[in-house]
């Protein structure tokens, strides 16, 4: 092999080992957030407009402060307050579905300020929420 085809190959396979190295490097000093996978969920994961659903976020640091943000296939976001991670690094939260929230599939994200981001699905079927009362009937003596 001739001198200057084998300092080329050697320069560009040097280059190969190099450049991801330099991006990882690169990734400690600069100001960007780095993402971590966490975890959300909904409780129960569908029901009709009147439905509390229970948020759950977990796989935050201790400390982290994040929001839930609900999207309708069609419309306005929903983006709640904030709110800070447990020792155990979970946070849950209620959302309850509103007349105007058409049925479809939402997309629920979870979004922590030291940089955990996860998302799901939520579901709107059509129809309201039920709700069911007792009542007690006395005799008269």
């Amino acid at each position: 092999m001739a001198s200057p085809q084998r300092a080329y190959l050697l320069a560009a396979s040097a280059a190969l080992l190099v450049a991801p190295a330099c991006g990882r490097i690169s990734g400690h000093f600069s100001s960007h957030t780095v993402t971590r996978k966490g975890t959300v969920s909904a409780d129960p994961p569908s029901g009709p407009v009147g439905t509390a659903f229970t948020l759950k976020a977990g796989g935050l640091k201790p400390g982290e402060a994040m929001t839930f943000e609900v999207d309708p296939p069609k419309g306005q976001r929903f983006i709640g307050p904030s709110h800070t991670a447990g020792p155990d690094g979970i946070v849950t939260a209620t959302y309850t579905a509103q007349a105007g929230n058409a049925p479809g599939s939402y997309k629920l994200k979870a979004t922590g300020d030291m940089g955990t981001r996860a998302s799901a699905t939520l579901t709107i079927v059509p129809g309201q929420a039920t709700t069911t009362t007792s009542t007690t009937i006395r005799r008269r003596r």
